[in-house]
Formats: C-alpha cells, structure tokens, sequence
C-alpha cells in the first residue's frame, strides 16, 4: 500500500484507514497519502522556518501532512488547525512494533465484528425462510380444512335432502292410492247409482301440484340437481347447487355442456356421480341417454374434481 517506503509509511497509512471499509480488498496501486507521507517525514526542525507539520488546536495533535489532517477533521469533527515547524518525530523501533501490534488488534477486532454481524444477518435470513415456510404450511393446513369441512357439509346436506325426497315420494304414493280408492269408489257408486261417498277432508295436493316431479317410467322429462363439490372460480363461499331440466332421450354430454355454461369457473375436468345409490360416470357415458343412466325423472348429481 505504500509502494514499499519503509515501516512508518505503513503505519500511518494502517492508522489513516484503520476504519476504512475497504481495508481488507486487495490494493492495486499506493495511495496519494503515502507516497506524500514518505516525502515529507523529517529528520529535524527546519532552520528557516519553513513548516514542517499541522497541528491541532483543539486536541493538540500533530500531523505530518495535509491528508492526516484531513483525515483527523473528518474523524473527529475538528476544525482548528495551524501549521508548525516542528517536525514529527520519528517512532523509534519499539514504539513501530507496539503501534504495528495495535493497529492489527484493531483490524482482527473489526473483521471478528464483521464475521460476527454476517453470521448473525445469516441467522435472521434463515428465520425469516423458516417462517415464511411455515406459515405457507400452514396456509395449506387451513386450505384442506376448509375443503373437508366443505364436503362434509355438502355430503350432510345431500343426505338430508334424499331423506326428504324419499319421504315426499313415500307420502305421495299414499295419497295416489286415496285418491285413486276415492276415485274407484265415485265411479261405482254412479254406476250403481248411489251417491258417491264425501271425503272428510281435502286430499293432500298431488305431486306434480306440490312443484315435485312425477315419479313415472313414462317420464319424458327429468329435473337434475348437480351439486358441487370443488371451489369454483367467480364464486364466494360454499358453491351453489345448479338445478337444470332436461329431456330424457337428452345424453349425459349435453349435461356436462349446460354445467361448463352456467359454471364457467369450474374448468373443463371433473367428474360426475351419484350417491343414492352410488354410481360413478366415466367418458364411457357421455352418449348415453339420461333415461338409460337412470338419471329420470330426477336425480341429484354430484361434482367434483
């Protein structure tokens, strides 16, 4: 760093940039300081007065060039100086080595603080990686939750929704054979001509009144009910049931074309099924008619992924 010009240019050049960033990168070239610090080291006090150092009013000390100086004023915040022409003194042997063995303790202090305060930035960086992946597992922990407490759901609301229908459908059956005694019994008694019998109370309102389908084999139509069980894009909280009427001749792949119509956000793969009973439909059933699949005169359907 000082292009070889002796132990003291070394150490004050070692004492100019003891807190230099930089003073562990390698030196291409000697700086200004040195070179100007080995030219203007005196032996003895000038006789004709011609000054020889800087000194520092405020603290006293003395420099033997402009750049320590300089660099002191930065350091210190002093701004008082004066010429001398006192020259420095030259360090003897003993005092180089023990400046020498101060300055590198100084060094070796400032690189341990260094290694230390990289390894603890590496310490927090490590963290902060745990944590965000954490939180990311546990973001997912919550996202299937969610989704299994939507299909529990979804699977209790269905069964509800059979027991219901069944129930209906049983009462319904019921009242056809009053209705049908009832009607029996009108047409023998004006047959025989007697007054036909009065019912107690009205009947119940039949199925097709009641807005419930028929259950029929002769059913030319169905009304399906599909049910999903996949988050759907576009939508905000549980999906919706899409109900839809249909022919019965109409295939499977006609429902799947009114599901990516009204659903648009549920994507172009998923499967369709039953659950009472249980029945899967593959590829394999898309030509088939909704009557052959046992889809009429309703049906609920379930969607999922």
């Amino acid at each position: 760093a000082t292009n070889n010009a002796g132990l003291t240019q070394a150490l004050d050049w070692l004492d100019a940039n003891k807190d230099s960033p930089t003073l562990d990168e390698p030196l291409e070239a000697a700086p200004a300081a040195a070179e100007s610090s080995a030219a203007a080291e005196p032996s003895a006090p000038a006789s004709d007065g011609q000054a020889q150092s800087l000194v520092c009013n405020e603290c006293q000390k003395q420099f033997k060039n402009e750049e320590l100086a300089q660099y002191h004023a930065v350091k210190s915040g002093h701004t008082d100086f004066a010429q001398s022409t006192e020259a420095v003194k030259p360090m003897s042997e003993e005092e180089k080595q023990q400046k020498l063995a101060e300055l590198q303790a100084r060094i070796s202090a400032k690189r341990q603080r260094r290694a230390e305060e990289e390894k603890e930035e590496q310490r927090k960086n490590e963290l902060l990686r745990r944590k965000a992946g954490q939180d990311h597992a546990e973001q997912q922990e919550r996202l299937k939750e969610q989704q299994v407490k939507r299909e529990l759901d979804l699977q209790r609301r269905q069964k509800e929704d059979d027991k219901r229908a069944e129930q209906r459908i049983k009462q319904q059956i019921e009242q056809d054979k009053r209705d049908r005694a009832a009607r029996l019994a009108k047409e023998k008694a004006e047959r025989d001509g007697e007054q036909a019998p009065q019912q107690g109370e009205p009947s119940a309102p039949s199925m097709l009144q009641a807005g419930l389908p028929r259950i029929s084999t002769s059913a030319t139509q169905t009304r399906l009910q599909i049910r999903p069980m996949v988050k759907i894009k576009g939508q905000d909280g549980p999906p919706r049931p899409l109900t839809g009427v249909f022919e019965a001749d109409q295939t499977l792949k006609d429902v799947i074309k009114h599901i990516r119509k009204e659903l648009p956000g549920v994507g172009h793969h998923f499967k369709l099924s039953t659950s009472f009973p249980r029945k899967d439909f593959g590829s394999q059933d898309e030509g088939k008619s909704l009557k052959e699949l046992g889809l009429v005169p309703n049906a609920a359907l379930i969607l999922t992924e």
